[in-house]
């Protein structure tokens, strides 16, 4: 018995030490040129964070004054205390698509895998989350666990659109593009 509890303290200890290396606090004045990912339910802007868990860099959210990133993974929500804040002129022009093309690299997964931020309304609110190339889903932080949710945009690129037309005049099959 006494085994089993040392082990589960030394299990829960090791883990916090992968998922919180170092303590990092930000402030308000951090989140100016942060990019917004997003509404709370309660009204908070959410602004998007990066921050390193079990080996990976994981797309999050956070908030003006709370200091910490929230982080969905592996069915649970992260609270994470060492992140960082992208600046959102990193990002140049972007919009948010339905579509997986043109998406901007946020973070990698543990297997390697890019990880993109996502979009979706939930709960009255607009909350941030994270998906990745073939994965039809957005996996969204929320109340102390990860939430699927199906129906997403995609921060990303704009994509350019090409119009093909006949040109007037010609009895050619030529197509004539504009961007």
């Amino acid at each position: 018995m006494i085994r089993a509890v040392v082990l589960l303290i030394m299990t829960l200890w090791v883990s916090s030490l992968f998922a919180n290396p170092n303590v990092h606090h930000h402030n308000s004045s951090s989140l100016t040129n942060a990019l917004r990912t997003g509404i709370d339910t309660n009204g908070n802007v959410l602004y998007l964070c990066q921050a390193k868990l079990f080996g990976s860099i994981q797309p999050g959210k956070t908030w003006a004054g709370y200091g910490r990133c929230n982080v969905p993974y592996g069915g649970k929500e992260y609270i994470v205390d060492q992140f960082t804040i992208p600046n959102q002129r990193n990002f140049g022009q972007f919009n948010w698509e339905r579509d997986l093309r043109g998406a901007l690299q946020i973070g990698k997964d543990t297997n390697g895998n890019p990880l993109f931020v996502c979009q979706v309304n939930f709960s009255g609110s607009i909350q941030p989350g994270k998906t990745w190339p073939g994965y039809n889903h957005c996996n969204i932080s929320y109340a102390g666990r990860e939430v699927i949710t199906d129906n997403f945009r995609v921060l990303s690129r704009p994509q350019e659109i090409i119009v093909g037309s006949k040109i007037p005049g010609r009895q050619s099959n030529n197509i004539h593009l504009h961007y």
